[in-house]
């Protein structure tokens, strides 16, 4: 199994690394109503699924950059949707990041459900999602509405009053991060480790370790 690494935090007795009798084996002791909440993005994945999809275009659509800009002025959100409708991304080719995939499978088969919640275009996260049997529920951008930093963070507000545990690796997941009951930082700068570790929440590190 891969190693977990625990960041200390003063909160960290809300960590569980083995289960006690008769307990699930999981990583935070938090109640299994709250959800994992992953990120996609750098989080569940190596790189950006915005990036991919674009660059999975440009071999066949190479003047793809000049529409991309009209797209772009409708706002992030309608640039990432366009792509997405057009895409050739090889899923067979994405590298996931193993230890959080190892993270929510542990969880899941615990009893906690695993929410993906992406910025990335609702199209390209549904695809993915549906690979992956341990998601339980996809949020993700719609093409009019970027579902990222606060945007995101209030709708996990509203759609888990009860709390819930978030997987994130950037500076814009603080937002986020700021309304969860556990935090979760991937391949995390040490400048966003400490300001997520700043919050005083159960908190957990993960490098964020590629499939070969």
């Amino acid at each position: 199994m891969t190693e977990l690494f625990l960041e200390p935090a003063p909160t960290d007795k809300h960590l569980q690394r083995r289960p006690d009798a008769g307990k699930p084996d999981v990583v935070f002791s938090l109640p299994l109503s709250m959800p994992l909440v992953l990120d996609l993005d750098g989080t569940l994945i190596k790189g950006d699924l915005l990036y991919k999809s674009f660059f999975s275009i440009l071999p066949v659509h190479p003047l793809i950059a000049f529409s991309c800009a009209g797209w772009l002025l409708r706002g992030r959100a309608a640039l990432k949707r366009q792509l997405a409708l057009r895409h050739r991304i090889d899923w067979d080719r994405i590298a996931f990041h193993h230890d959080v995939v190892a993270l929510a499978r542990r969880e899941n088969a615990a009893g906690r459900r695993v929410v993906l919640a992406t910025a990335a275009d609702a199209v390209l996260a549904g695809q993915l999602a549906a690979l992956l049997p341990f998601i339980d529920q996809v949020f993700a951008s719609d093409g009019e509405h970027n579902l990222k930093g606060s945007n995101k963070a209030n709708l996990l507000r509203r759609s888990f009053p009860g709390g819930f545990i978030y997987a994130g690796d950037s500076k814009s997941d603080l937002a986020v991060w700021a309304h969860a009951a556990g935090i979760v930082t991937v391949n995390a700068s040490e400048t966003v480790r400490n300001a997520a570790q700043g919050l005083r929440k159960p908190m957990l590190h993960l490098p964020g370790s590629p499939r070969i």
